[in-house]
């Protein structure tokens, strides 16, 4: 289920009501970084729904526009295209790249009584916009960023987004479960091109300098004491009550053998390698 989204004029919005008293400490910046389908939309969530902190989607994605319903409370900032079109600036390369500051500030613009403000950023937007890593450090963003340890699970994941045509869903009745065929002709270097990308990132983020907290998809799931220290990072109580579940549902089945159609050719290309302990039963 894709989000949607609300056509309207583009505003600069109102101080929220801490604003317009005595000055307060500036939110912290954050960007959720990962790779597509390492769980970014399902963590975000969680985080958003705490009182204190803004979350948004990915607004830097090219060819999307309008203002998000997603997550909750996002409907207040355009993408990025929209921004754009609203400044009626071009959206092509110069424009685009020129424009960018410009439009993080004003994502990060004080408001609604948040601590904290961030947005999901993929690690081909950083190849897309370079001078995002100048920013980042500059304006002492945090970065969360969030390892989908086992890579066979991101492979399964983008190919069965492909197979069901809808990246996420939010009830049962649009849960699909498919089972998906994998190219065992490109699987190894598939994972072995997803590890390296993660290593590189780990190691710029390392030069850059910035604050880093690392946060794994398999510990989120196990329980929520990675969430807890991932607000802590922000500088948010986690202790403050707050329902920190997600709407988003888990589509893939646990067992490998259940969802990939071809689980015997998988075992046999991964067998004697080191991807081969990401393949479960």
């Amino acid at each position: 289920m894709g989000a949607t989204f609300v056509k309207r004029s583009f505003e600069r919005s109102e101080p929220g009501p801490r604003s317009r008293g005595a000055p307060t400490a500036a939110p912290t910046r954050f960007v959720l970084l990962s790779t597509q389908r390492s769980g970014t939309s399902w963590v975000m969530e969680r985080i958003a729904r705490h009182e204190r902190v803004g979350g948004y989607g990915e607004v830097l994605l090219r060819g999307v526009a309008g203002w998000s319903n997603w997550p909750p409370g996002a409907a207040d900032r355009p993408f990025f295209t929209t921004y754009l079109s609203e400044a009626s600036a071009s959206d092509s390369f110069l424009p685009r790249h020129l424009r960018l500051v410009g439009y993080l500030d004003y994502l990060y613009e004080p408001r609604r009584d948040y601590e904290a403000i961030g947005f999901k950023l993929m690690y081909d937007q950083l190849r897309h916009y370079p001078e995002l890593l100048i920013y980042l450090r500059v304006n002492r963003v945090r970065v969360l960023h969030l390892l989908r340890e086992n890579l066979l699970d991101i492979v399964l994941s983008r190919e069965a987004m492909h197979a069901r045509q809808y990246v996420h869903a939010r009830s049962p009745a649009e849960r699909e479960t498919v089972r998906v065929r994998v190219d065992t002709r490109h699987l190894l270097r598939h994972l072995a091109r997803l590890d390296s990308e993660r290593r590189c990132v780990q190691l710029l983020l390392r030069a850059l300098g910035v604050q880093v907290h690392e946060l794994t998809y398999e510990s989120l799931l196990a329980d929520d004491a990675g969430l807890a220290d991932a607000l802590a990072f922000l500088g948010i109580d986690a202790a403050e009550p707050s329902d920190l579940s997600a709407v988003m549902l888990k589509l893939a089945p646990w067992s490998h053998r259940a969802g990939i159609e071809n689980y015997d050719d998988v075992l046999s290309v991964l067998t004697g390698t080191r991807f081969r302990r990401f393949l479960r039963t």
